[in-house]
């Protein structure tokens, strides 16, 4: 049996111990602070007489520790990561306080937690909007402001089940693992947490999402929510100097922008159009056995669909394969107008772009891809009308 100092005091760095077996680079001590993981927190990671400490598992009522090399000695000195271990414990109580909140304020209910690097992130039983998330990150954050105690407790099961914001499993064994935050929090928990709401420093909801008829919501609390922030500010003051404006201005630039950016591509379509239009009459014309080919040098992808829609805009049986060679090799794209059910350019377009050593796909009546082997366009060409034809 391992003693669990990680339960006896959760803000001690380093511990002595005694080894009491060890195979390969498996150790097992008679007590540790490495916390072997549960409940969505990771497992501590540290040394041990200097050694790499890989991983910490649980194992009934032992704790295993997955060494980077091999301990021999009999009596040991271990270390923590220390600034990943009270990361975590700001994570995983910031994660407390706003499920906490979340039930408090909406009823929804959590059902599994993740801490995976500088993000956690949680499911809920029921879809969540952003106003009821943003409500409850506004709640987790007062109670960080409160700076309250936190206390880890035993009590009886009537008293869990009369103040549990969740039940723990019917094969739970008792004495059941409670942390408790006055007036905010009050559930099982086999994890670690810093002693007080003021310490986790900062919750900040990053995200959302749909996910088994429920949300899955990203946060990140403490250092890591600083980390995330810090970041973030960098990325405005860069935009800030882009656009030649202040933050609040940052939103209306970037809608005039795009305002812009619309208009010159409509410009920039209408007259990629109009000088296409007459190759396309042409190409038409001389389509043999309704089929179109066309390569264009140094073109562009966009220059290439351009000059599809215009071949295809209208149910006249043509069938067009054209194709732009540039640097970074062969745009392939064949197709016809979508209502002409006679022609399916799947077949043809796969022999293609094989030779073509590209990838691609699509539907029965337009096929596209890129390839690289650009010595073999002619060929492909040829086996595309070939099978077409057939």
């Amino acid at each position: 049996m391992t003693r669990k100092l990680y339960y006896e005091d959760t803000y001690a760095r380093e511990f002595d111990a005694e080894v009491i077996s060890h195979e390969g680079n498996k150790l097992i001590l008679n007590q540790t602070l490495f916390y072997p993981g549960g409940g969505g927190q990771p497992c501590d990671l540290g040394s041990i007489n200097g050694i790499e400490v890989l991983e910490v598992i649980e194992d009934g009522e032992e704790i295993i520790h997955i060494m980077k090399d091999e301990v021999k000695d009999k009596n040991v000195h271990g270390v923590l990561n220390w600034d990943r271990r009270f990361e975590l414990m700001q994570q995983h109580l910031g994660e407390h306080l706003f499920a906490g909140s979340l039930w408090t304020l909406h009823h929804l209910h959590t059902d599994r937690m993740r801490i995976e690097g500088d993000n956690v992130s949680i499911d809920t039983d029921k879809p969540a909007d952003m106003k009821a998330i943003l409500e409850a990150e506004s709640g987790a954050n007062e109670s960080v402001w409160q700076n309250i105690p936190v206390e880890v407790i035993y009590p009886n099961m009537d008293e869990v089940r009369e103040h549990a914001r969740k039940l723990p499993p019917e094969n739970a064994i008792m004495p059941i693992r409670i942390v408790k935050v006055e007036g905010v929090d009050y559930v099982p928990c086999c994890g670690l947490h810093v002693s007080s709401t003021g310490q986790v420093g900062l919750v900040k909801i990053t995200s959302c999402e749909n996910h088994k008829g429920g949300s899955r919501i990203y946060l990140k609390c403490g250092r890591a929510a600083y980390r995330w922030l810090d970041s973030l500010y960098a990325e405005v003051r860069k935009a800030e100097s882009e656009l030649v404006c202040g933050y609040e201005g940052i939103n209306e630039k970037i809608l005039n922008l795009k305002s812009q950016i619309h208009d010159l591509k409509a410009h920039n379509d209408s007259t990629i159009d109009r000088l296409m239009k007459p190759i396309a009459e042409n190409l038409i014309r001389n389509a043999e056995n309704g089929i179109v080919t066309h390569i264009m040098n140094g073109s562009d992808q966009e220059e290439i669909k351009h000059l599809f829609k215009l071949l295809t805009n209208e149910n006249n049986g043509i069938v067009s394969l054209l194709a732009g060679i540039n640097d970074s090799g062969v745009f392939l794209m064949i197709g016809t107008h979508k209502e002409n059910k006679s022609v399916d350019v799947r077949p043809a377009f796969r022999k293609a772009i094989e030779i073509l050593g590209g990838k691609g796909g699509g539907s029965s009546f337009c096929a596209q891809g890129h390839g690289s082997n650009v010595e073999a366009l002619n060929t492909a060409i040829e086996s595309a009308i070939s099978e077409m034809n057939s």
